[in-house]
């Protein structure tokens, strides 16, 4: 993908065999697939660099009304479509991509979840939300 920047890092174990009594750790975990929405378009699209660009989704014809794209925070801010359809977006692609929702407030209209290194909110009100993607701690 345009914009995409990976980086893999192989180490090969040399010197001493390795030793029965030390425990070795499990592989890591698979990288969940990417599920592109059929109604969506990837942050790596709409041209930003930082986070999980690959994963996360605006919707097709969404009206981004400000942006930032930073390092240690990237931001979307939206004023269409509403809040209520686009926290059920979220809902459903931020799941499908890996990310484990972790608080879910349809009333408050508020969606958190993390993976991949990142923790992401989605909030929004009758006037504009918005989508904030940060290093997780």
């Amino acid at each position: 993908m345009a914009g995409l920047v990976g980086l893999v890092v192989v180490l090969a174990g040399c010197g001493a065999a390795r030793r029965p009594d030390i425990p070795v750790p499990p592989p890591p975990a698979a990288t969940a697939p990417v599920e592109a929405p059929s109604d969506g378009v990837s942050l790596s699209a709409l041209g930003f660099t930082y986070g999980p660009v690959d994963r996360v989704f605006v919707p097709v014809g969404a009206q981004v009304s400000s942006r930032v794209d930073q390092p240690d925070n990237v931001t979307v801010v939206l004023t269409a479509p509403p809040a209520a359809d686009l926290l059920a977006f979220y809902r459903r692609t931020a799941a499908a991509n890996g990310f484990a929702v972790t608080a879910d407030a349809p009333a408050a209209r508020t969606l958190t979840f993390a993976g991949f290194g990142w923790a992401g909110t989605f909030t929004g009100d009758d006037r504009a939300s918005a989508l904030l993607l940060r290093p997780a701690a």
